[in-house]
């Protein structure tokens, strides 16, 4: 397929011994060998066009703070894009993080201008380190800030899985960067012979990843005897409210969808202190509400009455949400939030060819030459599916995410 300049091949990943095996949470650029079997090299950035600097948190590696800025930028991107697909009424419910791990895995095998569209539109070139390889090493520092607890009442656990096509050979190195960086093992299917079967035994792990919070994510059909990849990313979140709203606090009570529908519905009250501020000229209010441990909190937008959604959304960038986060201050405030429940389901494919991401789902354009052990560059995206599970009551959240991608 096509070349350019930009691109080097290196030499494959050796095979890691079990003397070999280290902590990825403890260990150094220099103790992993990540390999892949292509590089992007990106350019120097124009200096009239960089960001704003914005101090790391301590003691966070400045690259890894990059690459989570990085991943902000990609959630409000495609949620933009997500917001004008669906009509005012809807909800749209995501895990980008889960999103940009999956395809921050596609990567270790992709090539050419694959390779530069999974860069560009996850924004992984924003990050000030001139070769892409680093990019894994960075997410496992973020992953382990991220699934590493702190309060013992709080769950929150990622899950990779690699479900590819047992007559085949995968690539060595592709195994095992995945495996050590994301936790992804390979398991083989049989999907030539009985792809649904395959799809049960996928189906079966997810459930029990997520608590059977999500199940039946690869619908019949999904799969067939041309499948040869199932990448899977899973994130499952239980945390009890700080802060639990009183059981006696629970009252039906009106929802103003906007200003001309409303329903009736379950609403938990509490008056206590959180992180709040009032943007009357940005006509929102925010809330911070933390889950105990205080390490994770759920951040709730309102917009003001007479104020839509949509305009809040379209005007809506990272620079804005830090400026509008950094203002809040700890407040006595009457609190009314809803008690609900809701799930969503959808094809990611549309929405990231339109962002940019267009070679990686055509079987012309795809370059994946580092995922089969023979080098082929026959492969693609056929597919992208999220599913999640969002669940608030008055002592407790919950929510479960799976993405996965099919690649033939």
């Amino acid at each position: 397929m096509r070349t350019t300049s930009c691109w080097l091949l290196l030499a494959l990943l050796p095979l890691l011994s079990s003397a070999q095996l280290l902590d990825i949470c403890s260990a150094r650029p220099k103790d992993l060998a990540l390999e892949p079997h292509c590089v992007y090299r990106s350019p120097d950035p124009d200096p009239d066009e960089a960001d704003e600097p914005t101090p790391e948190p301590r003691p966070v590696n400045p690259r890894v703070w990059e690459l989570s800025k990085a991943n902000g930028r990609f959630a409000l991107a495609l949620y933009k894009q997500m917001a004008l697909s669906r009509t005012p009424d809807s909800n749209i419910f995501m895990s980008p993080l889960s999103i940009s791990t999956a395809f921050a895995m596609t990567k270790l095998g992709a090539c050419n201008q694959t390779l530069e569209q999974i860069m560009k539109v996850f924004q992984f070139d924003t990050i000030k380190e001139k070769t892409s390889d680093m990019i894994h090493f960075f997410f496992a520092k973020l992953n382990c800030r991220l699934y590493r607890k702190k309060d013992k009442t709080t769950l929150l656990v990622s899950a990779n899985r690699l479900f590819g096509d047992k007559s085949l050979y995968f690539n060595e190195t592709y195994q095992n960067i995945s495996e050590t960086v994301y936790g992804a093992k390979l398991m083989p299917l049989n999907f030539k012979t009985n792809p649904e079967a395959a799809r049960i035994t996928i189906n079966d792990w997810i459930s029990n990843k997520t608590e059977n919070r999500i199940q039946d994510t690869l619908p019949s059909g999904a799969l067939d005897s041309n499948t040869v990849l199932v990448l899977v990313n899973t994130i499952y979140f239980k945390g009890l409210w700080k802060n639990k709203f009183p059981k006696d606090s629970l009252m039906a009570s009106e929802f103003f969808v906007d200003d001309s529908r409303n329903c009736e519905i379950s609403m938990m009250y509490q008056e206590t202190k959180f992180n709040y501020k009032d943007l009357r000229e940005e006509k929102v209010q925010l809330l911070e509400m933390p889950y105990r441990g205080d390490d994770i909190t759920m951040v709730i937008i309102l917009p003001n009455k007479g104020h839509p959604l949509s305009q809040v959304e379209q005007n809506l960038d990272q620079n804005k949400l830090k400026s509008w986060l950094d203002q809040m201050r700890e407040t006595s405030v009457s609190v009314t939030v809803p008690r609900f429940r809701v799930e969503d389901s959808f094809s990611l494919k549309d929405k990231l060819q339109q962002m940019g991401l267009t070679d990686l789902f055509s079987a012309d354009t795809a370059s994946l030459p580092g995922i089969l052990e023979d080098g082929s560059d026959s492969l693609f995206i056929s597919d992208a599916y999220h599913k999640a599970f969002l669940e608030v009551r008055n002592t407790k959240f919950m929510f479960s995410v799976c993405f996965h991608s099919n690649c033939h």
